[in-house]
């Protein structure tokens, strides 16, 4: 798959202001905003709101500008560079980020900065890749790669190759400065949080749910998570967990919002005439048709699930089309997104780690949706027998308890997490 390459630097639109060389910090580039036409702005602005805001999040004093097509994070402390670039790359939009030097725009500044960023790069060979966006410097693309590649060939002993290098040395040169960096560290990519609807995401405590909550802030959206809590059920220790879970998101969405649903009424009322070998999905419907009453409270455009096809029993396909019939009721229609419906469990474990929930999510806890379910459930549910053993249920006296009941916080991140 081709690369999604940033457009060139523009170096009349580099609102760099006070900022003054010399300064160490990051410089991230994005990639998915850069295909957005008239809307890029808006997008980039998001994204910028979003850096400012997970540097606040880890007590980081930053400044954050716009170099035309990237930002650049300078903060306040510059030995602090290194935790700069750890939180940034977590937040949804950027691409890929580096330790940069900001520094004036003459030959032997840039080569001094050139030299430094590659003695904290890995051990290797390197090349320098160079971009001039200011014509008026001296030296165009080549001649800075050259100058500046003997520089730090001679000062450091490494040997240059510039098909397979272990370390790439970018220079970016400006209007009177230059950003200088070295290495690469991946960001999420996708898009800024904030840049698409509100959605509600089911929060189980498992490994899935974290994981799709993640996918969809990583589009864009911006997440509610709800959790059903079942109080005669591992009580405070789970709603632990869910806040902890709650807090490694934060890092991606900026700030999430949590509402935890007293769900143990709800499922007596289902235990007492719902066969054990159907509950499950019954409660999974249950769980349904309060998020869309929920949707509608916090303006939210769809429900956001962690089901994965044929995982465990109640995600069949035939579970998962009965289980789902509840969402196309009269007055009840609302999108379903499921971002890792074709994930095995590999695949969602490989994410969880690498986004931080993993950890938390192995901590035993009690699933609500195990409470008095059958052994051997079923596999192949019919909507129609479902909704006929549901006849007798109070549902809009049950849902109406269960929202009365919710109880709504704002999760952030540990600042040392």
């Amino acid at each position: 798959m081709s690369e999604i390459l940033p457009e060139p630097l523009d170096a009349a639109a580099a609102p760099l202001g006070s900022l003054k060389p010399p300064a160490s910090g990051v410089v991230l580039h994005f990639a998915e905003i850069g295909l957005k036409g008239g809307n890029r702005r808006r997008f980039e602005r998001r994204l910028g709101d979003r850096l400012r805001q997970a540097l606040d999040s880890a007590a980081l004093p930053a400044r954050v500008v716009a170099l035309g097509g990237r930002f650049l994070a300078v903060p306040q402390d510059p030995t602090r560079a290194a935790r700069a670039l750890e939180v940034l790359t977590r937040v949804p939009g950027v691409a890929h980020a580096a330790r940069a030097r900001l520094v004036e725009a003459r030959l032997g500044t840039i080569e001094a900065a050139a030299i430094e960023v590659l003695a904290e790069a890995p051990a290797g060979s390197f090349k320098i890749e160079s971009r001039r966006a200011d014509k008026s410097f001296p030296l165009d693309s080549i001649g800075i790669s050259r100058a500046v590649g003997a520089a730090c060939m001679s000062a450091s002993g490494r040997s240059v190759d510039v098909h397979a290098p272990v370390v790439r040395v970018r220079v970016e040169v400006l209007l009177g400065r230059a950003v200088v960096s070295a290495g690469r560290v991946a960001g999420p990519g996708g898009l800024p949080v904030g840049s698409g609807g509100r959605l509600l995401a089911f929060l189980s405590g498992g490994l899935d749910s974290p994981v799709a909550a993640w996918k969809m802030l990583r589009r864009g959206a911006r997440v509610t998570a709800v959790h059903f809590w079942n109080r005669s059920l591992g009580a405070q220790a789970v709603l632990e967990k869910i806040e902890d879970l709650g807090r490694v998101l934060a890092w991606a969405a900026g700030e999430l919002p949590l509402i935890v649903v007293p769900f143990e009424e709800c499922q007596r009322a289902i235990v007492s005439v719902v066969p054990a070998e159907v509950r499950m999905l019954v409660y999974r419907r249950a769980m349904l048709r309060i998020g869309i009453a929920l949707a509608r409270e916090e303006k939210a455009l769809g429900i956001v699930t962690g089901d994965s096809l044929g995982q465990v029993a109640s995600q069949t396909a035939e579970n998962l089309r009965a289980v789902h019939a509840v969402t196309a009721l009269p007055g009840h229609a609302l999108p379903l997104y499921m971002p890792l419906i074709g994930s095995d469990k590999v695949e969602i474990m490989e994410r969880a780690r690498r986004i931080g929930t993993y950890d938390v999510s192995i901590r035993p806890h009690e699933d609500c949706c195990s409470f008095l379910s059958a052994p051997h459930p079923e596999t192949r549910a019919r909507a129609q027998r479902l909704a006929e053993l549901e006849q007798s249920l109070p549902w809009d006296e049950l849902v109406a308890a269960a929202l009365a009941a919710a109880k709504r916080s704002l999760l952030r991140p540990h600042p040392d997490a």
